[in-house]
């Protein structure tokens, strides 16, 4: 998978988005999917990550599809850039960036709690970083 779709953010870490959601394996996460007539909620305890999906409660989430996560961990450092994540059937969500691993960006949303968000990089997303100091 290409990095066409995340635009204007620093190199990313050297981690990939199954790595990241194996960190949590156990914690209680939200995942929010697109779902008709309105975004589907989902919060449990997240289990059984692979290279193609992961579980949180009962939901299992393919990882090449439209979602993102909200983690309940209170979020340490931001870096300053501004950032706006765009997903299919999702909408816009804006936030500061805390980091771009390999397949995944993680930011503070804003307005909102200050916990990290997990967004996937792939066919159904984009990502925009601007620099707060300009």
């Amino acid at each position: 998978m290409g990095n066409n779709n995340i635009h204007g953010c620093p190199a990313p870490q050297n981690i990939t988005l199954v790595q990241r959601l194996q960190a949590l394996v156990g914690r209680t996460v939200t995942v929010f999917q697109p779902g008709f007539p309105r975004l589907t909620k989902t919060t449990g305890k997240l289990s059984n990550v692979t290279k193609s999906s992961f579980t949180v409660g009962k939901t299992v989430v393919a990882i090449q599809t439209s979602f993102y996560i909200v983690t309940n961990e209170k979020v340490i450092r931001t870096k300053p850039f501004d950032l706006t994540a765009t997903a299919e059937d999702i909408g816009e969500l804006n936030g500061i960036l805390i980091r771009v691993g390999r397949g995944f960006v993680e930011f503070v949303q804003t307005p909102g709690r200050r916990v990290p968000t997990i967004f996937p990089l792939n066919i159904f997303t984009e990502v925009i970083c601007e620099s707060e100091e300009e």
